[in-house]
C-alpha cells in the first residue's frame, strides 16, 4: 500500500506562478514550454534552511532543468556562466 503525502500548498503556489510569469528560465532565457513541471520552480533559499519561504512567491525562481541543477548543485559561477553561455534561445 502506497503511502500518501500530505499536500504542502507547493502546487498551488506553483500554478498561479506558473499563470503570472512569463514561461523562460530566468537565467540562460530558453522558453519552458506550456506544461509546468515541478523541476522548474526553484527555492533561492533552500526549503530546509528556511521552512518559512517555502511558500513565498518572491523565493520561487523559474528554471530550465539544467540551471535549476547548476543553481542547486554545481555553485553560483557555474550557474551563472550558464547564463553568459547561453542567454539567447
Amino acid at each position: 500500500m502506497k503511502r500518501r503525502r500530505k499536500p504542502t500548498g507547493e502546487k498551488k503556489i506553483f500554478k498561479e506562478i506558473w499563470e503570472e510569469r512569463e514561461h523562460r528560465c530566468i537565467n540562460c532565457l530558453c522558453h519552458l514550454g506550456d506544461e509546468a513541471r515541478v523541476h522548474y520552480f526553484s527555492h533561492i533559499k533552500g526549503k530546509g534552511a528556511y521552512p518559512e519561504l517555502r511558500l513565498d512567491k518572491s523565493n520561487i525562481q523559474l528554471l530550465c532543468m539544467e540551471c535549476h541543477y547548476a543553481f542547486d548543485h554545481q555553485g553560483s559561477e557555474y550557474f551563472l556562466n550558464r547564463k553568459n553561455l547561453y542567454g539567447t534561445d
